[in-house]
């Protein structure tokens, strides 16, 4: 269903600022993740429920990128390599444009992690991002991925790049924003 216009450069503003900000990580940043791409989750009442979580901004499932990211952590044993690799592919190719890019947002927990327990149990938050005078608020509907889901590929291929002792059943969550809800701070449709 076609998001209001509104909802839709929202969206749109999003992802291009994700892109950006971690194409600048995997530059200059050794691949640490910034402030805008952890953002804090609260409930649905605004109340904090995590200080911080590392989200992964995923290609759309037609271009996703998981057999080159499983082709590079089992081309070598060295993480020192694997992880220039990686930072190499994602700081070249990866991030360049935002339109390859799904709206939804994956994260990888512990498989103990009680957050992730309440928000499958809950199925929604909102995730709050702040950095470099950008803010966005975004509601969202919360969902475990299966095993055969491709954003769960590529996510966990992605992170076994940088942690090769990843154990492969973790609980990877999907986080799809709820975009007429949303807002920008700065707001978007206000002039500058």
């Amino acid at each position: 269903m076609p998001l209001a216009p509104r909802a839709e450069r929202l969206r749109d503003h999003f992802v291009g600022w994700q892109c950006r900000i971690r194409a600048e990580a995997m530059r200059r940043r050794d691949g640490r993740p910034s402030p805008g791409m952890c953002p804090q989750v609260l409930n649905t009442a605004g109340e904090a429920l995590a200080p911080a979580v590392t989200t992964l901004l995923v290609r759309r499932e037609a271009e996703s990128f998981a057999p080159e990211f499983r082709h590079l952590a089992r081309r070598t044993h060295d993480p020192r390599d694997r992880r220039e690799a990686a930072l190499a592919l994602l700081a070249e190719r990866y991030y360049q444009h935002a339109r390859d890019f799904s709206d939804r947002l994956m994260a990888t927990f512990a498989a103990d992690s009680p957050l992730a327990e309440r928000l499958m149990r809950e199925g929604r938050c909102v995730l709050a991002f702040d950095q470099d005078a950008q803010r966005y608020r975004l509601p969202c509907v919360v969902q475990r991925l299966g095993r055969d889901d491709p954003r769960r590929e590529e996510t966990w291929w992605h992170n076994a790049l940088f942690n090769p002792q990843l154990p492969p059943d973790v609980p990877i969550l999907a986080f799809a924003p709820r975009w007429l809800e949303a807002f920008a701070d700065p707001d978007l449709d206000k002039p500058r």
